[in-house]
């Protein structure tokens, strides 16, 4: 019988961690069991958890090569080929070397000259396990080695190992790796206005708050995730871009329609987006406070639907219709499931099903490679590729933005957001058949000061052992896609590189455990993908994070995150900006914590009580230590001489926040030390009220308020023109030191 704690050792689920404070935790052992159950094993049965350990581990033995190898360009590596011991020292060892290019390199020879490095019995039978070199010359990329041996009895062929050939940096412009410091704006695409759009923001308005930005001196514009949501949806509270359907594809409602090549050809969609009560529609979108995504999207879809149906999307004699057949063959079966999944959906709410996520699909459509959704499929095909046509049109509209921004010398451009999970009802969970994602545990984060109480996301965790069993295939694509059409992309929640902490759902979040990734083959792999997109890396390391995973990014050459608010002295003080670590992104705020002007006025203090997140002596405690807070922020700005006279020296002389002191923290932060500064554009022009407040769910409007004004409003102010060129001069001024 096994030990089941020490087996769980073995798997990579930790027994204690380092908390934010250096203490040191213990992890109960139910939730360490909790966590293998998640993991599909038979946790409750030790005669079965028995056998399939010993299954597994003939398992591994018999494959002969790993499934997968992450190797540091330029190293020597090696991998292992187990063979019985039985084996002639005589027997031929033929092996092929298929480079990602279809190079191929072969080499032979008798077995005994691969040194036996060990050797082990499992289930009777003896295996060596022999060191098998590789060269040190081989090519960054996806390479396959096969391995077969004769001995003229016997002959075995072993199942082939990927080969990852990854460099030991992420890609940084050179100009950043020469000092050079710059800023940029950080906005939720939906929370965007414009005279032009349709109540949300969309592609069109992120190519002009490109334009805009460039001139004003910033080198990119960061964004909330873009990933795909869930359209058909009518629940007007799941619209999280952080629990998306898919990380893979994108959300479909930041669509252009006015700006499709096909729109101004088709009659019949012109006619009715410019009927009076379409308009009407239109206009009372736009001026609404919160965005109202399923009028907003039913309106699109109801227009694109006309396009798809009146115009030949998919004829080869066109242009546009080969550009749109060339992106499905591309798409593959990733995008077809994505489409499949989305017009299914959209045909169970309108049978009157109530189709949040997959559970609630009928069993017989639960699975996406079952036999009775390939039927449905047959019989939806034009739908199916009416939303591959709607990927089309998003991504083309994307990489347009991500162009006019390159085209504007902006060094970054587009700057991506990628969420830590997907939905345990999603596509991208839908369409998993090799058990990758594991819906028994929920993704979360221990307590920290942000979260006192522990963290539970709802979001389906990705099973490392899963992972390396398909050669890491999904992280690939998922990566892969995340780099297109943009200079940076920030990896939430970053602590998860090297292990994510695991929620049982009968468990508070309290009670989790940590499930350890492959940290070194996962960042590999966003190396490759990051140089191969000329994609620069910043990873959110807030929260827990080990020491090891922090020394690992900073030799990866990935951007560390740091927080004005959560940069404090052991005194209670701000740190300077100018002590921060230059490889990182500085900001002041982000999108879980009030704005500027919210911040000062405490309302998310106010907000929080009203919810039930703080009681009232709670709330109290952190007023006066929000007091105490803005008299050390003021001393911190007086004391390196970044404020001007027209900000006063104590907080008690600045009942709200203002201007001259949202003008005097953005230069602040620009004389810093990091390479990067993110200032939202929400503290530029005064917005009070939160994008999200953690901890609420339909209490508040999480995800959907908006900026107050439009976005020509906001570049063509004085005020606004002189903060910005104030930031670009602070930044070049810290370059030069």
């Amino acid at each position: 019988m096994i030990d089941i704690q020490e087996f769980a050792d073995k798997v990579g689920i930790a027994r204690s961690y380092q908390s934010v404070t250096g203490e040191t935790v213990q992890i109960s052992e139910q939730a360490r069991l909790a966590a293998l159950g998640a993991m599909g094993l038979p946790i409750h049965d030790p005669v079965k958890l028995a056998d399939y350990v010993a299954r597994s581990e003939e398992q591994y033995f018999t494959r002969m090569l790993d499934p997968v190898l992450v190797a540091d360009a330029g190293a020597r590596s090696f991998t292992l080929l187990r063979t019985p011991a039985a084996l002639s020292e005589e027997a031929e060892l033929k092996l092929t070397l298929t480079l990602e290019d279809g190079t191929v390199i072969k080499d032979e020879n008798p077995l005994y000259e691969a040194e036996i490095a060990d050797y082990k019995t499992v289930a009777g039978v003896e295996y060596d396990l022999r060191r098998i070199f590789l060269p040190s010359d081989l090519p960054l990329g996806y390479h396959h080695l096969e391995a077969e041996i004769s001995d003229g009895s016997t002959q075995l062929k072993a199942e082939p190992l990927t080969l990852i050939v990854a460099p030991t940096r992420c890609y940084v412009p050179e100009v950043m790796q020469q000092g050079r410091k710059v800023w940029g704006l950080s906005v939720q695409l939906y929370a965007v206005r414009s005279k032009r759009n349709w109540g949300v923001g969309d592609f069109a308005d992120l190519k002009d708050l490109l334009k805009y930005s460039a001139r004003r001196g910033a080198s990119f514009v960061g964004l909330n995730p873009l990933h795909a949501g869930y359209p058909a949806n009518p629940d007007p509270d799941m619209v999280s871009p952080y629990s998306p359907s898919s990380r893979i594809w994108l959300n479909i409602i930041y669509i252009s329609v006015e700006d499709l090549p096909e729109y101004v050809s088709c009659y019949k969609a012109v006619e009715l987006v410019n009927s009076p009560s379409f308009q009407q529609k239109l206009r009372a979108l736009r001026e609404r406070e919160f965005v109202d995504y399923r009028q907003v999207l039913e309106l699109k879809l109801q227009v694109l639907r006309v396009i798809f149906e009146e115009m030949t999307l998919d004829d080869r004699r066109s242009l546009r219709g080969r550009k749109f057949i060339e992106f499905m063959e591309k798409g593959g079966q990733s995008l077809l499931n994505m489409a499949a999944y989305d017009a299914l959906q959209a045909s169970l709410y309108a049978q009157g099903i109530n189709a949040w996520g997959f559970d609630s699909f009928p069993k017989e459509y639960r699975q996406a490679d079952s036999p009775f959704v390939a039927v449905w499929r047959q019989e939806h095909e034009a739908e199916i590729r009416f939303y591959c046509y709607l990927q089309f049109a998003a991504q083309e509209q994307l990489q347009e933005a991500f162009a006019e921004a390159k085209k504007r010398g902006m060094l970054l451009g587009t700057y991506r957001d990628l969420a830590v999970g997907v939905s345990p009802g999603s596509c991208d969970v839908w369409s998993d058949s090799s058990g990758v994602y594991r819906r028994a545990a929920s993704l979360g984060a221990p307590p920290d000061p942000l979260g006192p109480n522990g963290q539970s996301w709802g979001l389906a965790p990705m099973d490392p052992y899963r992972m390396r069993e398909q050669a890491y295939q999904p992280l690939i694509e998922m990566y892969r896609a995340n780099m297109r059409s943009c200079g940076a992309l920030r990896i939430d929640h970053a602590a998860g590189l090297a292990r994510y902490w695991w929620v049982p759902p009968e468990n508070p979040p309290t009670n989790g455990a940590y499930v350890q990734n492959n940290m070194h083959d996962v960042l590999g792999i966003i190396a490759l993908e990051s140089v191969r997109s000329q994609c620069l890396i910043i990873a959110e390391d807030l929260g827990t994070i080990p020491q090891e995973l922090r020394d690992a990014l900073k030799k990866y050459g990935m951007y560390s995150y740091k927080l004005f608010f959560g940069e404090r002295a052991y005194d209670g003080g701000f740190i300077a900006p100018q002590d921060y670590e230059p490889q990182a992104m500085a900001a002041v705020t982000t999108h879980d914590m009030p704005t500027l002007y919210g911040w000062w006025k405490n309302l998310d203090l106010t907000l929080g009580e009203k919810f039930g997140i703080y009681t009232s002596i709670t709330a109290a405690r952190l007023a006066a230590e929000r007091r105490t807070a803005k008299q050390r922020m003021l001393d911190s700005l007086h004391g390196l001489l970044s404020a001007g006279p027209e900000v006063p020296r104590f907080a008690d002389d600045i009942p709200e926040m203002t201007p001259a002191l949202v003008k005097a923290i953005e230069v602040h932060m620009c004389r810093g030390s990091c390479a990067l500064y993110s200032a939202q554009l929400e503290d530029f022009i005064g917005v009070e009220k939160p994008v999200n407040i953690p901890g609420t769910f339909r209490e508040y409007p999480n995800w959907r308020r908006k900026l107050t004004m439009n976005l020509d409003e906001i570049f063509s102010r004085p005020e606004i023109i002189e903060l910005t060129d104030a930031m670009t001069a602070a930044r070049e001024s810290a370059s030069t030191h």
